[in-house]
């Protein structure tokens, strides 16, 4: 399983980078979601961070896109913005896995 990390902001990047390459996990990290696109389509068990954040390509652009892959990958939405604007962003999207920032160590290696 290969780690995705799609977060514009470098400092969060950074940390999920080592968090989840400390626990043994290879982590492909990106600045935003179009180089996440462009870099290819992850593996059925491979696993997705998106910030909702996103310059450009929204995250929530990619989460669909991710979501209309033969076989998508797991995502997990992250996000710091406030719980109104989380919801709108994620409406018809209940089902999926939020975790906000600032993030917890325990909660991202119980993603993993």
């Amino acid at each position: 399983m290969r780690i995705h990390v799609v977060e514009d902001d470098y400092g969060v990047r950074d940390a999920l980078i080592e968090l989840v390459s400390g626990l043994d996990h290879v982590v492909l990290a990106y600045a935003d979601g179009e180089t996440f696109v462009q870099a290819g389509v992850p593996d059925p068990d491979d696993l997705v961070f998106v910030d909702l954040g996103l310059p450009g390509m929204a995250g929530v652009e990619v989460i669909a896109w991710l979501r209309k892959l033969p076989k998508p990958p797991r995502i997990i939405a992250i996000s710091g913005r406030p719980r109104v604007d989380i919801d709108l962003m994620l409406s018809g999207m209940s089902d999926l896995p939020l975790l906000r920032k600032p993030l917890a160590p325990e909660a991202i290696a119980a993603c993993l």
